[in-house]
């Protein structure tokens, strides 16, 4: 397997990976936000709490698909050199 297959298919995992944060956090909003009706402040602040780290997750996750996505450009960019030079 080449290195540009190897990255992309890397890429592809991260991005799953992404989107699973992504929706894990979406759903701690939706709760914060029946539990803001309900009032029930012991469990908010428990959640306030998940959301902040899933928020970090994702943040942790993006800087690393942007640094994966340079890779893949970079490796694609090699590879088509190498092909032209032949």
């Amino acid at each position: 397997m080449s290195n540009f297959d190897q990255l992309v298919r890397e890429q592809m995992q991260l991005m799953d990976q992404l989107l699973d944060v992504q929706g894990e956090l979406d759903l701690y909003v939706e709760t914060e936000k029946r539990m803001l009706q309900g009032e029930k402040k012991e469990e908010l602040h428990r959640l306030h709490d998940q959301i902040k780290q899933k928020r970090e997750e994702l943040r942790k996750v993006q800087t690393l698909f942007t640094k994966q996505t340079e890779q893949v450009i970079n490796s694609y960019k090699q590879m088509e050199k190498s092909s032209t030079v032949m």
